[in-house]
């Protein structure tokens, strides 16, 4: 396998030059969930002075105009990216336009805090028993403690679909672990249930967003993201280059560095290792 080229801090804005246009995800590249990462603002603010649009694809399950204003509670003002596709937001568009999931109750397997923003034909909908359902969502994030409390009402409705709004399996947020939607989902599926998934690494939702740069003009595209799971295999799975970064997101810790640490070629190549696509670039963090 090829080994990414490994960038430095200092030289990223020129390697980044040979790109008109990028797709980016937030957690872990731009936020942690409660604050922005120093420098994240400049790096935008950069790219808009050039001319260069910038795309947001998250699996959070939010919808885009939910997770637009999260953003802008976080210093991220709307004037410097060109828009955002999330999981919630392809979830939220099957149940308006898939004729077979717009009806009967549903079952959120998650919090459900980011869903106040979802239609209210949708939200009307939500039920608090699994039995009164007709399908099941999954969406959003929790304390790794509550993994079989959570899975256990889905073990018993195996022949439901789940509709996974949130394909991460790990998230850090505040700086702690929490496990997402997506680690549910694959348990239903390693017994049999039926999942539909949203999000990354689906190499449709990173079409969405390339065509919506490719009408801004933007054709050279590159992918910034954190995971090895979903980022890196939907973006080489697209055709779109990536870059991964390896010091801000879900694998720091895995990797032993601390926030924003410039990696080694030698400490990133056992977990490469362990993941079959590779990307074609890897740094430390955006800024």
């Amino acid at each position: 396998m090829t080994a990414p080229t490994l960038l430095r801090l200092a030289q990223l804005d020129e390697a980044l030059a040979a790109y008109d246009g990028f797709i980016l995800d937030l957690w872990g590249v731009l936020i942690d969930g409660y604050e922005t990462f120093p420098g994240a603002r400049a790096w935008l603010e950069r790219r808009a002075a050039e001319g260069k649009p910038v795309w947001f694809l998250s699996n959070a399950s939010r919808d885009a105009a939910g997770m637009v204003e999260e953003l802008g509670k976080l210093g991220v003002p709307r004037e410097l990216f060109a828009g955002i596709t999330t999981s919630g937001q392809l979830a939220i568009d099957a149940f308006l336009q898939d004729a077979k999931f717009r009806e009967g109750g549903i079952y959120l397997s998650g919090p459900g805090t980011g869903q106040a923003g979802w239609p209210a034909e949708i939200r009307e909908r939500f039920v608090e028993e699994i039995d009164q359902a007709a399908i099941i969502l999954g969406v959003g994030s929790f304390p790794e403690d509550e993994l079989e409390t959570r899975f256990a009402p889905l073990a018993t409705a195996l022949d439901k679909p789940f509709l996974c709004a949130n394909p991460d399996r790990n998230v850090v947020s505040g700086g702690l672990p929490f496990y997402a939607a997506g680690k549910l989902a694959d348990r239903f599926a390693a017994l049999g249930g039926e999942v539909t998934w949203y999000g990354k690494p689906d190499p449709y939702a990173f079409r969405c967003a390339a065509e919506e740069l490719a009408t801004r003009g933007a054709g050279r595209l590159l992918f910034v993201g954190d995971s090895l799971v979903t980022d890196v295999p939907g973006a080489v799975a697209a055709e779109i280059d990536c870059l991964w970064l390896a010091a801000t997101g879900i694998h720091r810790e895995a990797l032993g560095l601390g926030f924003n640490q410039e990696p080694t070629r030698e400490g990133l190549e056992p977990l490469l290792r362990q993941h079959p696509e590779r990307p074609r670039f890897a740094a430390a963090g955006l800024a």
